[in-house]
């Protein structure tokens, strides 16, 4: 939230923590693009308020990133953004500074032509002349700038806007916008007698003069004038041209000094003397016109009782200083001497007149930014400006509101912290003093890969998410949008379902099941996804601590339900004992090896049709062991594994030995479904679920409201539906005088023809998780279907029937042309109008299907069988597509 370019700094470092180090650059140079640079220079306010500070000290993260984009130059491809198709529209830039060069990579992965004009004859702006060599080295400069021209940017150096090219020039040679970012190259002046002799110099001028090798060799005495970061860079250059006794000396007291205490200690340490308090009256020189030395005279105060800055002194005390070379360090100022013949506004300040929002100037395809536009700031602070420039310009050339929903709060809440052992802050190896002196060598070094790693596991990872967007990136349906937030929407309506569902209840608070203390102690909603094709261990039963396969694995009933105790409730959640008994049957067939299972239960409630016959099955035919009993604590053994201690029926204590304990939760209302009931003004009953009555079960507390599934009370699938059709049913009865009112037409495209022409069968055959595929050789059934006649297409799925592969379907039967299809998965029942209405919308008849039923009638008969599971279904797949070859067009006779 402080970092000016909103790098997500949580997120970066929990993917180095993983060791995702090209991740985690990526991540950062989609915010930011120059992790070296800031790496080396940046003032990190992000440190200043990280959680870490308040246990010891802040996390180094600018030498995390750092450390990212040194290992990405490492390798013969750094990362390159990838770049939208090509636009015709062309963005000019002025300045090749950090504004400047990222408005241009943000532009130029928008598929604008961007080009930057810069005066200098060096690349960078202020990066590159106003910041020493020993601070940002120009190689590492240099390739964080090709990067930005390998996405097609072009960077014109030794052009001077307002000669070169103007505004109307530019305009002329097609250019749809223009972007100002000239930085503060000028330095602001004393105003004091002798300021022209020879030897006085201008600071920034300095600076780059120095860094273009143009700066002569200093001898003697250096005065610097200045207290900021300019000034201490000043002095640190001077010592390195040669002059060997160098004194800052500033209005501020050593705690009022602008500059960075860190930049202060490498002055002092470089043997710079600081003279803090000291105001400059007068410059003198001898008969050649050169200064001879620097008359001070003692501030008192710096800043008025408003806090601004308006210096009083004492004119009684007065020192003199020898030099024989004094560097102005006070300031800096745009260099704007084009702007009234362009025409481009200024403020009286004499920076760009532009939106403080947008960034758009008086001339509306004008845009401004950067140091030249609020001032001297940082190098982030110019990062932010550009990203700011480059959104604004993409919105004016596409005709959208320039400043709609872009004044963002950034605000946080800091946790509290606890108990956080203190581990040291790294502390980067320098450059010894001694080796710094005639040389601009980078003085902070690198830190080790194994610092940066110890530096990374120090985070506390305090925020709710950690904003690594792996979820975008893994999500194929582009589902995830971090960027949406809450909005009100106001809709007519004539009646409200409320179908909020529930939470599952969190056994954490329950210490004596040892949830938090054991990986393999896991709920039965964990259980459900260790068991799922689509879940972590791809369908495997595994268990959690050591992904060994497990050959105990114990059901414990009721946590919380029908438990009076705190953080529990009283109620039954009905679905329970159903969902043990079911796992236990899937557990075993998912086990390649016997596998024993022990429900542990007050009593079996197995009300519902066939529910008891199943739970007899699992216990009789399965070997499920169904144990009557009271479960005292969980505990875990040197192995890992949940050891449970237990009353039986009888009384007597027993203990038993599991590798896995599955925790069957209960079912419960969330606090937001809670204030739902509040908002829409309906009673709810102790436990938070909705108030109806035994005669009308789905009718809340206020008319035209209804209610279905667990928000009513705990309940299984099969009654959530029945009662979701009552819901509609009771809402479709309000609306009664209403219907047909609003009804709307789908659109199908038409039906194809393909009279006189030869079948051409497309074959879908369904893993459906591991319920298929798991038992018959999908692969072997797939490549027989390529041998069946007329069959062009033949392909496998995870599941069949899931929107990707529908979608992913009718992409095919255009592809491949085909006028048949079937579909080899589990039941017709449920899914044979879900493929007819999906073959319809890729313009067939939807008639033109077949369907093999290879699982209800194949491999969950045939489980322990897979040979013949796998040649049965193949014969089914067969006699499919013999039936879809004789298929023909049919059509409904509507019936008035």
């Amino acid at each position: 939230a402080t970092c000016p370019a909103h790098v997500s700094i949580q997120g970066f470092i929990a993917l180095m923590q993983q060791e995702k180090y090209a991740e985690a650059l990526k991540l950062f140079k989609q915010e930011h693009p120059f992790p070296g640079a800031c790496g080396r220079v940046c003032h990190h306010p992000c440190e200043a308020v990280c959680t870490r500070g308040d246990a010891d000290q802040p996390l180094a993260i600018q030498y995390l990133h750092r450390f990212l984009a040194d290992l990405d130059f490492e390798q013969q491809s750094p990362w390159i953004p990838e770049i939208a198709e090509k636009r015709e529209e062309k963005v000019a830039i002025i300045g090749s500074g950090p504004a400047g060069l990222t408005a241009a990579y943000y532009l130029a992965q928008k598929g604008y032509g961007v080009t930057v004009y810069e005066k200098l004859p060096v690349k960078g702006g202020m990066m590159a002349v106003g910041i020493p060599e020993y601070r940002l080295p120009k190689a590492e400069l240099e390739k964080e700038i090709a990067v930005i021209e390998a996405l097609g940017v072009e960077i014109k150096t030794g052009v001077a806007f307002g000669t070169d090219i103007t505004l109307d020039s530019l305009k002329k040679e097609g250019f749809a916008s223009v972007f100002m970012a000239t930085g503060l190259h000028g330095s602001r002046s004393l105003g004091v007698q002798g300021e022209d002799l020879k030897g006085v110099l201008a600071g920034t001028t300095f600076l780059r003069d120095a860094a273009m090798g143009k700066a002569e060799k200093l001898t003697g005495k250096t005065i610097v004038i200045g207290g900021g970061n300019v000034a201490v860079d000043v002095a640190l250059t001077a010592r390195r041209l040669g002059s060997d006794d160098v004194t800052m000396v500033c209005l501020e007291k050593r705690e009022e000094m602008p500059a960075w205490d860190y930049e202060i200690e490498e002055a002092l340490e470089e043997k710079v003397n600081i003279v803090n308090s000291k105001g400059p009256l007068r410059f003198y020189g001898n008969d050649a016109g050169q200064v001879t030395e620097v008359s001070f005279q003692e501030c008192t105060s710096v800043f008025d009782e408003n806090g601004r800055f308006n210096p009083r002194y004492d004119d009684c005390q007065l020192i003199t200083h020898e030099a024989d070379t004094v560097i102005v360090a006070i300031g800096q100022m745009g260099e704007t001497e084009f702007a009234k013949d362009q025409g481009i506004a200024l403020t009286p300040p004499g920076g760009y007149e532009a939106d403080s929002v947008t960034l758009q100037t008086p001339i509306e395809w004008v845009f401004a930014g950067g140091d030249a536009f609020y001032g001297p700031k940082s190098v982030v602070d110019a990062v932010a400006s550009g990203k700011t420039a480059a959104e604004s310009i993409h919105r004016f050339i596409n005709g959208l509101d320039l400043a709609e929903g872009r004044e963002k709060s950034w605000d946080f809440e800091k946790p509290e912290i606890d108990n956080v052992p203190q581990i040291q802050r790294i502390t980067p190896e320098k450059l010894p003093v001694e080796q710094r002196e005639g040389n601009f060598k980078e003085v902070t070094r690198a830190p080790a890969k194994e610092l940066i790693d110890r530096e990374a596991a120090r985070c506390l990872s305090c925020g709710i998410c950690s904003e690594c967007y792996q979820c975008v990136d893994a999500c194929l349906a582009g589902a995830v949008d971090h960027t949406m937030a809450t909005r009100t929407v106001s809709l007519d309506v004539g009646a409200v379902i409320l179908a909020p569902g529930f939470k599952a209840f969190d056994p954490s608070a329950l210490a004596h099941l040892n949830y938090t203390g054991n990986s393999n102690v896991v709920t039965s909603l964990e259980f459900e996804r260790i068991l799922s094709a689509s879940g972590p261990f791809q369908g495997y039963l595994v268990r959690p601590s050591d992904l060994r396969e497990p050959q105990k694995i114990a059901w414990l009933q009721c946590v919380g339900s029908r438990d009076e105790n705190p953080f529990s409730h009283g109620y039954c959640s009905s679905v329970c004992c159903m969902i043990a008994a079911k796992q236990t049957v899937i557990a075993k067939e998912h086990s390649p090896r016997p596998l024993d299972t022990a429900v542990f239960f007050m009593d079996m409630r197995t009300h519902g049709k066939e529910f008891e016959r199943y739970y007899q099955r699992a216990e009789q035919e399965k070997g499920v062991r169904f144990i009557r009993s009271r479960v005292h604590t969980v505990e875990t053994d040197a192995d890992q594994n949940p050891v449970l201690k237990y009353v039986t029926e009888e009384g007597g204590l027993e203990t038993e030995t599991f590798d896995m304990v599955v925790l069957s939760v209960g079912l419960e209302t969330t606090e937001q479904t809670r204030e739902l009931a509040e908002n829409l003004g309906i009673d709810v009953n102790a436990h938070g679920f909705a108030r109806t009555s035994d005669l009308s079960p789905v009718a809340t507390s206020r008319s035209g409201i209804f209610v279905c599934g667990v928000f009513q009370g705990p309940k299984d699938i099969p009654q959530s539906v029945m009662e979701a059709s009552a819901a509609a049913a009771g809402a479709a009865a309000d609306l009664a005088p209403a219907r047909g009112s609003l009804t709307r037409t789908r659109e199908l495209p038409p039906e194809q023809d393909f009279s006189g022409q030869l079948p051409r069968v497309g074959v879908f055959v369904c893993n459906c998780g591991i319920n298929i595929g798991g038992v018959a050789d999908v692969p072997a059934v797939r490549e027989f279907a390529r041998t069946l006649p007329h069959v062009v297409h033949v392909e496998d799925n995870l599941f069949t029937c899931s929107q990707d592969t529908q979608d992913k379907m009718k992409a095919v039967i255009a592809e491949h042309g085909i006028n048949r299809v079937v579909v080899a998965s589990c039941s017709p029942r449920t899914h044979e109008p879900l493929f007819q209405e999906t073959i319809r919308e890729a313009g067939l008849n939807k008639y033109l299907f077949e369907m093999a039923n290879i699982r209800d009638q194949n491999t969950w008969v045939h489980m322990n069988n897979p040979d013949q599971a796998t040649a049965k279904a193949k014969d089914l797949v067969a006699m499919a597509v013999a039936k879809a070859n004789c298929a023909r067009p049919l059509y409904q006779i509507p019936l008035d």
